[in-house]
């Protein structure tokens, strides 16, 4: 088997190998043509009993068989970039600058992601604020906030991958309690909003989640996570617990 550089595979019978290229018959061709190949264009070749020698150590990430249209070959590569630094776009619709950080350690199996956010409040929630599970006062009105993944990529890393994670998230955010006044006319109670109070909430967050990126060059990444868990606010109008869903878009960059 020759394993070229432009990772494709020729299954062939090696014949010769002279000082520039290597000459050689397809294995299971009927036509008895010689062909040559410089070593320039050859990572390896893997010989019966199984030796491989090498030519070009520049590493491939996946093999297809060329002339004996076989099916492919899936190779982990193993020598990949261990940095992403990464936008998240779904963010800036709220108008918060959130970005991230992550590591893939040696085995390309785990990584940590530290994700950062401050909030610029271009679209402020101003809504009096109640414990309804689709407030989105932290969304809308974050001041600052910053977190921690643990990430699992079971299948490595490679042009395409996918992980499973667990996250904390933490943060400060402004929100509004309205001021209102009662009066009673003729029997009936009215209550009337005069102004509102401005406060600044804490959140924290625990999920679970999914995600992964898609490779649209060997550095430029688009992913994509949604997790799930529980968030607990704490403000003035009430301490309470609640289900909480989230999704990620990321631009990111693979370094």
């Amino acid at each position: 088997m020759i394993y070229k550089t432009d990772e494709t595979v020729i299954t062939a019978k090696v014949l010769e190998i002279n000082t520039s290229s290597v000459k050689y018959k397809l294995f299971s061709s009927s036509i008895d043509k010689v062909f040559e190949l410089p070593k320039n264009n050859i990572h390896y070749i893997v010989y019966q009993n199984g030796t491989k020698e090498f030519y070009n150590t520049t590493p491939a990430t996946t093999y297809v068989e060329t002339e004996t249209a076989k099916q492919p070959v899936q190779k982990v590569n193993k020598d990949f970039h261990k940095n992403i630094i990464a936008l998240n776009c779904f963010d800036m619709l709220f108008t918060n600058f959130s970005a991230s950080y992550e590591r893939v350690f040696n085995a390309g199996k785990i990584s940590l992601k530290i994700p950062v956010s401050i909030g610029l409040q271009g679209k402020p929630n101003t809504s009096n604020y109640t414990s309804d599970f689709y407030e989105t006062q932290f969304l809308q009105n974050r001041n600052y906030a910053a977190g921690l993944e643990l990430n699992i990529y079971p299948f490595g890393q490679q042009r395409h991958v996918f992980y499973i994670g667990i996250s904390t998230f933490a943060g400060s955010f402004n929100y509004y309690e309205n001021i209102t006044t009662t009066s009673t006319n003729y029997g009936y109670t009215t209550t009337n909003i005069i102004g509102q109070t401005e406060h600044e909430g804490t959140h924290y967050s625990g999920m679970i989640h999914l995600g992964g990126y898609i490779g649209l060059t060997d550095n430029l990444l688009l992913g994509a996570k949604l997790g799930v868990g529980f968030k607990r606010e704490n403000t003035v109008v009430e301490d309470y617990t609640l289900p909480i869903v989230e999704f990620d878009f990321n631009l990111g960059y693979r370094f």
